[in-house]
Formats: structure tokens, sequence, C-alpha cells
């Protein structure tokens, strides 16, 4: 019977994917592809896991994969999708992680404001923040040394004024936080307190969806999924997840684990881009998350 339920989600997905399909130029057909995903997906989803791209979600879905690799007696380096992956393994929940079409994009958030994110509204949603400036500053390298999908910019620039920097993150992140009082049940996880005492959150995080792990399993994915332990595994491409790269012990850079470093962003810019660039934020991000 478990089958045939997800056999008659997968043809309802299928259909709401056909109602919303239109013919946009390239970027913005390929937004509403992902729209029509993720309409169908946050509808029907156990738990949604919300972020702009670099933020730390990458972090919660190793973690959470390693609850449930353990569960099943699968390799621990197996990063597992929450979506396909359950209809080998119905035990799976349905996590649907999603970054509101900006990845894929550049960054850039293709379609900010349009439409309700009623969807949502329903299911229970983590949205994983981190400081802003710090999400562009891993942004620009991302697309600098993974996509290659700048060249002649440079990390200030990008950082204050470019498609998918600070700006962008700050947009999206005003957006989300006031969207989020419209969902039943919403939390938000900062990528800093994750880094002060990642036990502690995460297992807040396993609480909220009503999964129900030991302590010792907690800690267990928390080990796992620790810095210092995914980027050597990345660096010696034994993560099964094409998001990582392959032996990229040459270029810190080229990682999907690349740094982590809370407030890392002042070590690229001289005091006075420091200054202007928390000025940005300070004006124009709710001060509601912190920063």
């Amino acid at each position: 019977m478990r089958q045939l339920y997800y056999l008659a989600k997968a043809s309802c997905r299928g259909l709401l994917y056909l109602v919303v399909r239109i013919r946009l130029d390239s970027d913005e057909k390929s937004a509403y592809k992902l729209k029509s995903r993720q309409l169908s997906s946050a509808v029907f989803a156990d738990g949604i896991i919300l972020s702009y791209p670099k933020s730390g979600r990458t972090w919660v879905e190793s973690m959470m994969s390693h609850l449930y690799t353990s569960r099943l007696g699968l390799p621990e380096t197996r990063i597992l999708d929450f979506q396909d992956d359950r209809t080998v393994f119905p035990e799976l929940p349905y996590l649907f992680f999603t970054h509101d079409f900006a990845h894929a994009t550049g960054g850039r958030w293709l379609i900010p404001k349009a439409g309700s994110r009623g969807h949502f509204h329903e299911t229970p949603t983590l949205f994983v923040v981190r400081h802003p400036i710090d999400t562009a500053v891993s942004m620009y390298f991302q697309q600098l040394r993974r996509e290659e999908g700048i060249k002649e910019v440079g990390i200030y620039e990008f950082v204050s004024a470019y498609q998918g920097g600070l700006p962008t993150v700050i947009e999206f992140l005003n957006f989300w936080l006031e969207e989020s009082s419209k969902i039943k049940r919403c939390k938000i996880v900062r990528y800093e307190d994750l880094s002060d005492d990642t036990f502690a959150a995460f297992r807040d995080v396993v609480r909220f969806f009503g999964f129900e792990f030991s302590d010792e399993e907690v800690r267990s994915a928390v080990d796992f999924a620790d810095f210092g332990n995914m980027q050597k595994l990345e660096k010696s491409g034994q993560l099964s997840d094409w998001r990582f790269s392959e032996n990229a012990e040459d270029d810190v850079d080229k990682l999907k684990v690349r740094r982590g470093k809370v407030r890392g962003y002042t070590d690229y810019f001289d005091e006075e881009q420091v200054a202007a660039l928390e000025a940005m934020v300070a004006d124009n991000l709710n001060g509601q998350f912190g920063y």
C-alpha cells in the first residue's frame, strides 16, 4: 500500500508539472521548471528545508542523511536523496530541499516575488540562514572556482553589488522571513548557532520534524558531518554526491566544503570595505535575524 501511495504522489507531481509549463526564454523556462517541481514537492513533502545557496543546507542534509544511512546499514559516505531514494527505501521521510529558484541560476533569484508561496504553508519548514556577507563571499567562490560563471569580477564588486551578491541575499532573507509567518510550522536555524553547538542545534532540528533518533545517533551524525571530516572526504572523492568535488586537493576554493568560518568575510576585505558591507546589512536586513 505504501508503494501505491508514493506512485500516486509521483503521478500528481507529474500532472502539476504539466499544468505550469509555459514557453519562456531559457533562464525563465528553467526557473519555471523549478517552480513546478517546487509546487508539487512542497505540497506532498513531510518537511521542507529551505535556504539561499551557500548557507549550510548541505551540512544539515549530510547530518540528516547519516541518521538514515546508519539505520539502513548503508555506507556513511552515501548522501541520500530524500526524494528519489524513497522509491528504494520507503522508510525515508519525504524531505524537500530547496533554494527557491536561486540554485542553478548563478545565485540570482529569478522570481523573487512572483506568485504566492502558499504551497509551503501547510508543510513543516526549516529555514536555514547564514550571515549574508559570508553567504555572498561563498557564492563568489562557487561562481569563480566551481562553476566558472564569473571571470573579470573582483570579490568586493561581486559581494557589494553583483547579482547573487549581498543585495540578492538580503532580498531573499527578508522575503522569506515575512513569508515564514504564514507557514503553520516554521523553524529558523542560523548557521552560526549550528557552528556554536552543532549537537544541540541539530537535535532541535530532528525534534522539530518529529523524527525519533537517540542522542547517540544524533551525535554520530554530527561527528560524521564535522567540517574537517567532510572536507577530507570531499578531497579524496569519497562522497557519493554530484555536488561534491572529486580529488580537488590542490584548490580548496573549488570544494563544496570550502571554509565554513563564521565571519570569515573579514579575511577578504579591508576595514573600510567591511564597514560598508556591514552597514548595508544593518540598513537593509530585517533585524530579527540578529546580524
